[in-house]
């Protein structure tokens, strides 16, 4: 017979189910949204400039594991670009298939990706966060249970290919009662994104909504992702790092290898305004792609050419197949032209010619992670290819594991080590959204902001 103060093993799974189904009645009584909420989106719709309109909409009810965001803040992507603006110049990469792509455009469709908000309110079967959280609609999700994220590649989380037409839910409705869709289940342009639990992660900080917004954009996690979680390759201390291409993502990617201690780092843009950018941020060369041509790779090769070329003594040269001269961690983020820009152009619009370049400017031995999305085929020095010594990573958001490194991030911008206010040069309401579009695809802006 147990003492009569003994908690015993029945007990505590007889009291912690009780509890558990009161909990569970608590906040489905008190954390579910109400239905028929007023609020305004941009909604997508058809094809050609204009088929984005700011709409007044009527929310939907949630379940299960859905949440409502208010959105404090959110990115507008420049691989969003085309999309929002009714653009679609020819052989464009598309993230979909062109049937699914149609049927999209025929659906009434708040784009985006993501952004940063306050739960508002929550499904019956959401545990990851409660209403009142300051969260990150990431760019791409997390579940923690399928193949991909058990064996820690969250960036690949198989719930970010569930997003095709016959995949979405509707989430609110328009004035005649047009079904509304969220962008790959998170959209962004608009006052409330409405999304599911695997694409939330909680945030706590007290940082402005448009620098917290900067640091968990896709772009900005993309960019730390490649230098700083270490999931596809560490960046070594004192190692040589080139960047091709200082867009926001890029120059993430700069501060990510700052902050893990690269000694050398070279940003190669064709944008002056860019390049001084990234020098503000952390790099320590500037190289513009168009005034080196087809030096480009030696250049960034006599960069990284040192400390000595004694063998014997830790050194490396240029010379051969395996010479050691060459960056060690190279991060490719260029792709191809969704318009042609207003400021300076890069020497190839399909961005096939930078991916060419920061594979060959890659040591033996070194790491390059490509993020870009280029139209056309790639070609490579076969025996460079095969036995080169270089190791490609396909950088679908950088390798970020979202859950785990999108509060590391949030941290390195609280202390100081994350600067969002060089990268964030528009910041608009809503109302403001399709002129600071336009900003971005010209490029006459580093990153635009929506806030809501």
């Amino acid at each position: 017979m147990e003492p009569k103060d003994s908690v015993s093993r029945r007990g505590l799974l007889t009291g912690g189910v009780a509890l558990a189904a009161q909990s569970g009645t608590l906040l489905a009584q008190t954390k579910m949204a109400a239905p028929g909420r007023k609020f305004r989106g941009w909604i997508s719709r058809g094809t050609g400039p204009g088929r984005t309109t700011l709409q007044e909409l009527t929310l939907r009810p949630i379940s299960g594991r859905q949440i409502v965001v208010r959105t404090e803040a959110t990115n507008l992507c420049y691989s969003n670009s085309t999309d929002v603006l009714g653009l679609s110049p020819p052989g464009l990469p598309r993230a979909v298939p062109l049937p699914a792509f149609l049927a999209l455009s025929r659906m009434a469709l708040i784009q985006g990706h993501g952004g940063v908000g306050i739960v508002e309110a929550v499904g019956p079967e959401v545990r990851r966060v409660e209403v009142g959280d300051r969260v990150c609609v990431s760019g791409t999700p997390q579940c923690g249970s399928c193949y991909q994220c058990l064996r820690g590649r969250a960036d690949m989380c198989q719930f970010l290919g569930r997003q095709g037409p016959s995949d979405l839910v509707p989430i609110a409705d328009m004035r005649d009662g047009t079904p509304v869709y969220a962008n790959s289940h998170i959209g962004g342009l608009a006052e409330l994104m409405v999304t599911f639990e695997e694409w939330v992660v909680p945030v706590f900080t007290k940082a402005s909504a448009a620098d917290l917004g900067m640091v968990c954009s896709c772009v900005s996690v993309a960019g730390l992702g490649c230098t700083a979680s270490q999931v596809l390759a560490d960046v070594g201390i004192g190692s040589v790092v080139a960047v091709v291409g200082c867009g926001p993502l890029g120059l993430s990617a700069i501060q990510g290898a700052r902050i893990a201690g690269a000694a050398t780092i070279i940003a190669i843009d064709p944008i002056r305004v860019r390049r001084d950018v990234a020098l503000k941020v952390g790099a320590t060369h500037i190289l513009d792609p168009n005034e080196e041509g087809d030096k480009l790779v030696e250049r960034v090769r006599g960069l990284s050419n040192g400390p000595n070329n004694r063998l014997w003594a830790g050194g490396r040269d240029s010379g051969g197949l395996l010479g050691g001269a060459g960056a060690d961690f190279v991060v490719e983020a260029v792709g191809a032209d969704r318009a042609k820009p207003k400021l300076e152009a890069g020497p190839d619009p399909t961005g096939i010619l930078p991916i060419q370049q920061a594979y060959m400017m890659c040591a033996p031995g070194g790491h390059i992670v490509t993020t870009s999305l280029p139209t056309g085929n790639i070609t490579l020095p076969a025996v460079v290819f095969t036995i080169g010594g270089r190791t490609h990573h396909a950088g679908q958001y950088g390798g970020a594991n979202p859950m785990r490194d999108i509060p590391r991030f949030v941290e390195l911008l609280d202390k100081g080590q994350f600067d969002a206010k060089s990268l964030a040069t528009t910041i608009v309401p809503i109302e403001g959204m399709l002129d600071a579009y336009q900003q971005v695809i010209d490029r006459t802006t580093l990153t635009a902001l929506m806030t809501a």
